[in-house]
């Protein structure tokens, strides 16, 4: 029997589906994150905002439903994808309504409003306030507006396919976030060259991230095979001159094999956030499990020196570590067995600083229980800085590419610094504190094994520490119960 593998800490639904998250809003010290749910089953569909806060960024509690389709009208099929701004001290929310016409999806876009702490919306009764795609835009691929002020007033951006089958960028403006005009494309697909790694017949999931002098785009790309399958994540570095969006390069942001729709908020303390989907397939049929997806843990978005985008864990994170274990440093080599450690749990955290030395390559793998077959395979090659990150065995993700690989920035170090956190099916991997990666993994419920090895050289383990994860509460109980007597005992 295999263990359902719900994650404890990262967000997930109370039950049925999760994907996207729609609008991320802090307010009273508090990060409320909304989210698309169907609450009628484990799979894709009817969906809704699910609604979660958070004080801490890691232990969640679960709010009613936000917003719902009405049984008719512009959001009858569902309220997907949007975001969620202050106008004037009221909450605004902006999502894409979806109406059926015959078997085509129409998409529009509508607005509601809270007067009650994000508790309760109510939908604005001159919905849509965007009807429909312009000229060129396909009806079915017009989605998740992106809203934001600036110097001219306020702006959204519209994820969108053209009915020439590329991914774009549409740009409204308004003054009063009632009546929108259309400006035009802030980026088409046709501007950048096809090995960017920007090619997709539809553009999902815009955010832009501002860095002072330099903007960052960000774009989830559909992927063209049939079946309509979420691809992978670019983050497009440039700047937003005037109506239009110049790119100077492009970068894959946040290696899979599986992240998603991410969404960007910025702090109150300065931080840039960013929470990401971790998709995961229905449940069979068979199967006890009665939740599917989850979000990634919250990550601090940055530029570095040389102008690409960072990704880390925010240190929000640290506060889950308990019981914590230490290493003694380790040679890694062809002719010695790998280090291990096979008693970690299904939720854990293994931070590791190892000396690459000579060796090809550098091996980390994540085993369960008895399999010798790893799950998660993670493989480090000095001489380019290639990283690669792939699932292997049960997975619940099907369709979906098993692996991810990358080439690494540069560092003052040839050291590689890895943190990996795994919480029951999600595993969370950061490189170098700029690079990360997420993985869904199947679980059969029992003690996992991380083993770390060298490949045609010799490399070092210099330190390495582990840590369960967990609340102070749980340590606390753990405790109180180690000081009661069990029942029978003298």
């Amino acid at each position: 029997m295999h263990h359902d593998g719900r994650p404890r800490f990262h967000l997930t639904p109370p039950a049925n589906w999760m994907n996207d998250p729609n609008g991320l809003f802090f307010t009273e010290g508090q990060l409320h994150v909304f989210y698309q749910h169907n609450p009628e089953a484990p799979h894709w569909g009817h969906t809704h905002w699910g609604h979660a806060v958070s004080a801490d960024l890691v232990t969640w509690q679960h709010l009613p439903l936000a917003i719902s389709p009405d049984a008719v009208g512009p959001d009858s099929f569902g309220c997907w994808s949007g975001c969620i701004v202050d106008d004037g001290g009221i909450p605004t929310a902006f999502y894409t309504g979806v109406e059926l016409d015959s078997a085509l999806r129409r998409a529009s876009v509508c607005r509601a409003t809270s007067v009650d702490g994000l508790v309760t919306w109510v939908k604005d009764p001159a919905n849509p306030c965007i009807v429909g795609s312009p000229d060129g835009i396909a009806p079915d691929a017009f989605r998740d507006p992106f809203v934001w002020r600036d110097e001219a007033g306020w702006a959204m951006l519209l994820g969108a396919g053209t009915t020439s089958g590329l991914g774009a960028v549409l740009l409204y403006r308004s003054m009063d976030l009632r009546r929108w005009e259309y400006v035009g494309p802030f980026l088409r697909g046709d501007e950048l060259p096809r090995a960017a790694g920007t090619d997709a017949s539809c553009w999902e999931c815009p955010q832009l991230v501002r860095f002072g002098g330099r903007d960052v785009l960000i774009i989830s790309l559909v992927d063209r095979t049939p079946g309509v399958r979420p691809s992978h994540v670019m983050a497009l570095i440039g700047r937003a001159t005037g109506d239009r969006f110049v790119v100077d390069h492009a970068q894959q942001l946040g290696m899979g094999p599986d992240f998603y729709a991410p969404a960007t908020i910025l702090a109150p303390d300065g931080r840039q956030l960013l929470l990401g989907w971790v998709p995961e397939d229905p449940p069979h049929s068979s199967s006890r499990r009665d939740w599917a997806g989850s979000m990634t843990f919250p990550r601090v978005v940055s530029i570095t020196e040389g102008g690409d985008v960072a990704l880390a864990l925010a240190h929000e994170v640290t506060g889950l570590r308990q019981k914590e274990a230490r290493a003694r440093p380790y040679l890694l080599a062809g002719n010695r067995p790998p280090w291990r450690e096979g008693s970690l749990g299904q939720r854990f955290e293994v931070q590791a600083l190892i000396e690459v030395g000579d060796a090809f390559e550098v091996v980390v793998d994540l085993l369960d229980g008895d399999d010798e077959d790893p799950q998660l395979h993670i493989g480090f090659r000095p001489c380019d800085r290639r990283l690669s990150v792939a699932r292997r065995g049960i997975v619940t993700v099907a369709g979906r590419s098993a692996q991810s690989a990358a080439i690494l920035p540069p560092t003052s170090s040839r050291d590689l610094r890895l943190r990996i956190l795994v919480d029951g099916s999600v595993a969370e991997l950061e490189v170098d504190g700029q690079t990360m990666a997420t993985a869904r993994l199947g679980t059969r419920g029992g003690q996992r094994t991380i083993a770390v090895s060298a490949v045609g050289g010799r490399a070092r383990i210099r330190r390495l520490r582990t840590w369960t994860l967990g609340f102070a509460a749980d340590e606390l109980s753990a405790a109180s119960d180690r000081a009661t007597p069990s029942v029978g005992s003298p």
